[in-house]
């Protein structure tokens, strides 16, 4: 592992999920002396590169997610740590970046892999059922369908927080129509641009879209420099935050969203920030 950490240097080596031998469900790993996981495209980029250059460096890289078994004793767990995030005061449930919590540090848990997700809402639905508003930042999430019949579930949801995913459809987000919603946050994804007046649409209830407040159908926008915003929002100077609009056709959304994968990947260079 030093040696790892040193070829992908100056990048950061992370490792998660660590554990002696192959995945079991995968045959051809039963040789494997070492498993583990990266939550970066671009480490994971580094180390297939090692695997081709190095001499005596046998590294295999694979991009799916590890296959985990839900038994009584995950479920446990699971429940847990769902527990922990809640917050009885406000009926709100934080599962922002999930996959990252201490619980999981030897163990693989995703909400991004459908039946994981699907066993979180169970268990949330058993033990908070009142609950009125859920965040699910920063979890890759794409395939929603875990949320079907939401509604007869957590019939008191009103607030639901997507930020800083992978949704690309905004067919996927029909689970959640027949909820109460009255504020919904889906920035930063890759969703189409204009695609507010359809989600006015889905949801009349809706009183606060992506941060914005809505007036009579229609989003309340600020007068605010785009420019200036983004600067303000990420620490960058003017001037990158205008090539990164730029780069984006102008999209604020996009270009946050962009600028967030970057700087986890460590791309921003520090002239950005003077």
């Amino acid at each position: 592992m030093r040696r790892l950490h040193r070829l992908v240097s100056p990048n950061r080596l992370a490792p998660r999920y660590m554990h002696p031998g192959g995945e079991k469900d995968a045959p051809d790993d039963v040789d494997a002396f070492l498993t583990f996981y990266v939550n970066s495209y671009v480490i994971a980029s580094e180390l297939n590169r090692c695997s081709m250059s190095e001499p005596r460096l046998y590294l295999k890289v694979s991009d799916r997610m590890p296959l985990v078994k839900i038994d009584s004793g995950y479920r446990w767990r699971l429940k847990k740590t769902l527990k922990a995030r809640y917050d009885s005061r406000k009926r709100s449930l934080d599962l922002t970046q999930f996959y990252t919590d201490e619980a999981w540090r030897e163990e693989f848990c995703a909400l991004a892999q459908p039946h994981c997700l699907y066993e979180a809402i169970s268990i949330v639905s058993s033990i908070m059922p009142d609950l009125l508003s859920l965040k699910l930042d920063r979890n890759h999430l794409r395939n929603l369908w875990p949320f079907v019949h939401l509604e007869q579930r957590l019939p008191n949801l009103q607030c639901i927080s997507l930020l800083n995913n992978d949704i690309d459809t905004l067919n996927m987000l029909q689970v959640f129509q027949f909820l109460p919603l009255t504020e919904l946050d889906i920035r930063r994804n890759l969703l189409p641009s204009g695609y507010e007046n359809d989600v006015i649409r889905m949801w009349p209830s809706l009183k606060i879209l992506d941060g914005t407040p809505i007036w009579l159908g229609r989003r309340v926008t600020s007068d605010v420099d785009p420019v200036e915003k983004l600067s303000q929002q990420t620490g960058m100077n003017p001037v990158f935050s205008r090539q990164l609009l730029a780069q984006n056709e102008g999209d604020y959304s996009q270009a946050l969203w962009v600028f967030e994968r970057l700087y986890d990947a460590g791309q921003i260079p520090p002239k950005a920030f003077m």
